[in-house]
């Protein structure tokens, strides 16, 4: 225990002891972690079998798929765009905005990586991002935006108080950020099936071969 006599601060032997302990088994246990590090064939014992499936993908199930409500914005045409327009498709969608700096473009870019992998499949499957941010994505900047990314890629927009009441189905948070300009805002993209059933949640970063495979049976 620390002490003040005379004005001064006293150190205990104890204290010292406990100190220089913990230090020593901090520096221990670091040490171990490199040494590991650099040993990655080292084995402590017989490793537990465990099952590939069980570990997570990115991937959630909706289960039992749940019936969308029909919900209507309008396109980068300017013409209304709706659930019922992607029926008779598979969908992957994704809340974003054009002024998002990380992770509507890492998503997007992804989505283009799935549509290369399903090859002709992909006729089958609509690429759309709905926009939380309507006041600044009109639709020609909205198509311009997107189209950087593949012209093929479908978008919506709207005022942003009908938005957010769409993606309560999804649920999706907005929120105005901290940083001027930006929105914070939910990252996940979904997979609707041909029948305006959410079907699967990806988590932003889901690797794209993940939610090839997920479209895949949604299309089988």
């Amino acid at each position: 225990m620390a002490n003040r006599e005379g004005g001064r601060r006293i150190v205990r032997p104890a204290t010292l002891v406990a100190l220089v302990l913990s230090l020593s088994i901090t520096l221990g246990s670091l040490l171990f972690i490199v040494w590991r590090l650099a040993n990655p064939s080292f084995s402590e014992g017989p490793v537990a079998q465990v099952d590939s499936a069980s570990f997570f993908d990115g991937a959630t199930h909706v289960d039992p798929p749940r019936q969308l409500s029909e919900f209507k914005l309008l396109g980068t045409d300017g013409e209304p765009l709706g659930l019922t327009d992607l029926k008779g498709r598979a969908t992957l969608l994704v809340f974003g905005y054009t002024r998002c700096p990380d992770y509507c473009p890492l998503t997007l870019k992804d989505f283009t990586r799935v549509k290369a992998a399903l090859g002709d499949s992909a006729e089958d499957v609509n690429l759309v991002m709905v926009s939380v941010d309507g006041e600044v994505d009109q639709p020609l900047r909205l198509r311009d935006w997107l189209a950087t990314f593949d012209p093929a890629i479908l978008g919506m927009t709207g005022a942003r108080e009908e938005v957010r009441r769409i993606g309560e189905e999804f649920g999706l948070y907005l929120a105005n950020s901290s940083q001027p300009g930006l929105l914070d805002h939910s990252t996940s993209s979904f997979l609707i099936d041909r029948d305006g059933r959410l079907r699967t949640t990806f988590t932003v970063g889901t690797s794209p071969a993940v939610i090839v495979d997920y479209v895949q049976q949604v299309l089988n």
